[in-house]
């Protein structure tokens, strides 16, 4: 027989930061050793808890504990009552749960707190049906936020960072000291894997009180009849672990990759991955706790308590991986409420009388104004758009919450017109109204939305949409350079998600003193070290800045150029870091659909290195010529091109178990945007009256040779190779004085130096060609 520790549940508490997936492995001991090394007093406030515990539980006489029903305290009266709020971190997609969604699952959640979801915890499995707990839990809904105003304990805030959710996700969190906080995302990043949600346990959540609480994927909001995430991740906020201890790499391994959960009565196990519930091994798995008992002493210190626990894994455990969650057990409920009872990360104020009146925890729902919100999508697609053209409907989406919504109102104001429409009928969140505009411009709105109890509540939201101009510029005579006292306020910016990673209109210029620039600076880098911004990580955020219409169907045959010249810099010095991204998009149907042309990242973006200050250009060879070739097929009479700037991501180790990913990129700047027969470096030559341009140079394909020729004479083009081999030749004829040649990029297949001369009667000249 096997002698097991004579311990009293003691507590290794795992840390912050772990991912405690509900369908995948997490990296528990990485971040819990980095969590120690940069928070080394998360040991004492963990050594603290451990002793409140072992105090407390010394006082239970176990033995009698599992002859009744009861926790493990014997008490069947008592009620933790505890506050609770949700947070809604949204792109108003599928994750844009309804309130009555969340009411819903709140029933589900308290059901299991109170033990009174019969139809799992009868089919729980014979050897443990006298270790069932009873929480004694009811979380509530908060009436009151921490300003004192009413609410219904639900928030709500637009996010890129739902589809890359971690502890920057965590928007708008209340004092975990009085409520617990609960996120809902659409999607985790990266960083934290397949996780379906991961939560805070208590000496962390002492440590970080801005990420303590539970975030959580939308789709694993609801109990289902395997999964009670929720359930399981406040468990983890009461101090109770997975089965097989905080080592998550042991889940579904060998016994002796395990550890211990310091509760008794869930034998020891090596941890189950999902779909365990239908096959007899883990429901009756005695791998890793044959003749498996407890001897105890009391506060006495006599050893007068045996229990002879079952030799079967709990895998019914709502702790456990299965999909099969049913229960608690009496030792993890007697852990929660000793974690209840703890002054560590305040769990003790949750529940206390005072702290009940203050959030408004056992007060009545109230009735709300409703709060209007909308989305703006094309065409019944999911694509957020909020630019279009003269006459092209876009979709205006009801997203209004807070109440039971009988009707909602849009006005739109164009400058010119006034516009109304309404919802009167089947309003829900999939509502909307179609809506088209006859003038160009800004479209300014306001959303009336009407509660069945409560009366009407307006917003106004100005500028919600730019609609393009009805007469496009000719494009063969186009020059965009930003300039405030030009055409700058017809080249509209948007700011999706209102943060500090923008487009603006910046003083500085390749031929005068203004350009577009992407704000890309991270100053957050040079923060406190734990202090998150208000708008959190760049990872995943977009921002657009859309030309005006131009005319190139004057431009039938021959080369086309979309010409600018960008001027940016790095954060990294590290190539793999530099990940932000330039896209330029062209619509040809008037902004209903929109195609890639081209996408700039690394070096092609960041010409000007690395820097760690904020970046500005200083000269014009700060400035580096760009060109996309236009199809044919697409030089239509109304063309418009959206510059899309994305900004990439790095993430220092220093920071790996906050998930605290900042922007690679720095400052980039776009400017004068033109479209002509030459590339852009062979415009600029021409324009300064340059003799001789090869360019692109570098170049990975073609390259084209522009030679001055006042006289329009024969200009002979030869390319040599570094041996001195001519690779290709040919003679075009000068006119309007200038004559161009294309070298194919057949001729320049082998990377390296060539040489290329240049003949204009008596006039040679001979320039390097660097390929690569």
């Amino acid at each position: 027989m096997r002698k097991k520790s004579l311990l009293i549940l003691a507590s290794v508490v795992a840390l912050a930061g772990q991912v405690h997936a509900q369908n995948g492995p997490c990296s528990a001991d990485q971040h819990k050793k980095e969590l120690i090394r940069l928070h080394p007093e998360i040991a004492t406030l963990e050594a603290q808890l451990n002793q409140e515990i072992a105090e407390k539980l010394q006082h239970i006489d176990l033995k009698k504990a599992y002859k009744h029903t009861t926790d493990m305290s014997g008490v069947d009266s008592f009620w933790y009552d505890i506050p609770i709020v949700v947070h809604i971190i949204h792109d108003f997609g599928a994750e844009y749960m309804t309130d009555d969604e969340i009411f819903n699952d709140l029933i589900g959640w308290n059901q299991v707190y109170a033990c009174q979801n019969s139809t799992d915890t009868s089919s729980v499995i014979p050897p443990f049906k006298k270790y069932i707990g009873n929480p004694h839990i009811r979380l509530h809904l908060a009436t009151k936020d921490p300003l004192g105003n009413p609410t219904k304990g639900i928030t709500r805030k637009r996010s890129y960072l739902t589809h890359n959710g971690g502890d920057q996700a965590k928007f708008q969190d209340w004092d975990p000291t009085s409520y617990i906080n609960i996120w809902f995302i659409n999607q985790m990043s990266v960083a934290n894997g397949s996780a379906a949600a991961y939560a805070m346990y208590p000496s962390a959540g002492a440590t970080i009180p801005y990420s303590d609480g539970v975030i959580s994927l939308y789709d694993y909001a609801a109990n289902t009849d395997v999964a009670k995430t929720i359930n399981h991740e406040i468990g983890h906020v009461l101090n109770i672990k997975h089965p097989w201890g905080d080592n998550n790499d042991a889940a579904g391994g060998t016994c002796a990759d395990g550890g211990t959960d310091d509760v008794d009565d869930t034998p020891p196990t090596i941890g189950h991955m999902y779909g365990g519930c239908g096959t007899p091994r883990p429901m009756y798995d005695t791998q890793c706790a044959t003749n498996y008992y407890k001897l105890y002493t009391s506060h006495t210190g006599l050893m007068d308590s045996l229990v002879n626990y079952p030799d079967t894994t709990n895998s019914q455990n709502i702790m456990d991986y299965t999909y099969c969650a049913k229960m608690f057990t009496k030792g993890q409920v007697a852990r929660m409420h000793a974690a209840l009872n703890s002054t560590v990360a305040g769990r003790v104020n949750l529940w206390s009388p005072s702290n009940l009146a203050i959030t408004g925890a056992l007060a009545p729902r109230p009735d709300l104004k409703p709060i209007p919100d909308f989305s703006v999508t094309y065409n019944g697609t999911t694509d957020m758009r909020y630019f279009t053209a003269v006459n092209v409907p876009l979709r205006f989406n009801n997203k209004s919450w807070n109440d039971t919504v009988t009707k909602v109102k849009f006005t739109f104001n164009d400058g010119s017109t006034t516009i109304n429409d309404s919802i009167t009928s089947a309003v829900s969140f999939s509502s909307f109204i179609k809506k088209s505009f006859p003038e160009s411009g800004w479209v300014d709105m306001s959303v009336t939305a009407t509660g069945n109890h409560t009366g009407d509540s307006s917003i106004k939201f100005p500028h919600v949409v730019y609609v393009a101009e009805k007469t496009p510029q000719a494009g063969a005579s186009y020059y965009g350079e930003f300039n405030p006292s030009g055409d700058l306020d017809k080249w509209p910016i948007f700011n999706y998600y209102n943060n500090e990673f923008k487009w603006e209109s910046a003083n500085v210029g390749l031929f005068d003193n203004y350009s577009m620039k992407y704000d890309g600076y991270d100053s957050r880098i040079n923060s406190t070290m734990g202090i998150f911004p208000t708008t959190g990580s760049p990872y995943g955020d977009i921002d657009d800045v859309y030309s005006r219409p131009v005319d190139l169907s004057s431009f039938s045959s021959g080369n086309l150029y979309l010409n600018f010249w960008t001027s940016g810099a790095s954060r990294s010095a590290n190539v793999l870091d530099i990940n932000d991204s330039l896209q330029i998009y062209m619509s040809t149907d008037s902004s209903k659909t929109w195609s890639l042309l081209q996408t700039y990242d690394k070096g092609n973006i960041c010409n000007m290195g690395t820097m760690y200050t904020p970046y500005t250009p200083t000269s014009a060879s700060d400035w580096v010529p760009k060109s996309i070739n236009i199809p044919t097929t697409s030089r239509k009479s109304y063309v418009l091109f959206r510059f899309r700037y994305k900004p990439g991501t790095i993430q220092s180790s220093r920071y790996t178990s906050y998930n605290t990913i900042y922007s690679s990129g720095n400052n980039f700047y776009l400017d004068r945007v033109s479209f002509n027969a030459y590339t852009a470096e062979v415009e600029m030559a021409m324009k300064n009256n340059v003799d001789v341009t090869v360019a692109p140079n570098p170049t990975s394909g073609t390259a084209t040779v522009v030679v001055k020729e006042a006289n329009n004479n024969d200009v002979q083009v030869s390319v040599f190779d570094i041996t001195g081999k001519m690779v290709y030749s040919t003679t075009e004829a000068a006119n309007g004085g200038y004559a161009k040649v294309e070298i194919p990029a057949e001729a320049l297949s082998v990377k390296g130096i060539y040489l290329v001369k240049t003949s204009t009667g008596a006039a040679t000249n001979t320039q390097k060609l660097i390929v690569y």
